[in-house]
């Protein structure tokens, strides 16, 4: 609420520039706020996506090799989705293995995401303790 009246006051008293100023400075506060409450999943699945990006472009430019500086992003990318799969990546740095096992975290944390958005049923707590069918029905 300060921010929008800080926002309309910049514009009221000000010229193009410092409302453009303001209005950015607002933005910017909003994107903070969503960016914060972005799960950790679909954060890795975001850094998953702009790994593969990258690889695709190895593949396009012809790469033998990933990039040092890139395979130590995908290793400690993969690894942290699975131990299993930073050891199926092993030292292999052709491109196609790399996406091959990038698509392969991407898809476990795709499962994860869905699992951790599944509906559950909430416990039911007895508030009278245990009660024999019978004599609650009389």
């Amino acid at each position: 609420m300060d921010t929008i009246r800080w926002v309309n006051q910049a514009s009221a008293r000000s010229g193009p520039l410092e409302r453009t100023r303001a209005e950015i400075a607002y933005a910017e506060r909003a994107a903070a706020f969503r960016r914060s409450r972005i799960s950790r999943a679909r954060l890795r699945v975001r850094e998953s996506d702009a790994l593969l990006d990258l690889v695709e472009e190895c593949r396009l430019r012809e790469f033998r090799l990933i990039p040092h500086s890139l395979w130590g992003a995908v290793v400690r990318a993969v690894g942290q989705v699975d131990p299993g799969l930073r050891d199926e990546l092993g030292i292999n740095r052709d491109p196609e293995h790399v996406a091959d096992v990038l698509f392969e975290a991407q898809e476990l944390l795709l499962d994860r995401m869905r699992g951790s958005r599944r509906p559950e049923l909430a416990p039911i707590i007895q508030l009278f303790g245990n009660r024999e069918p019978a004599a609650a029905a009389r």
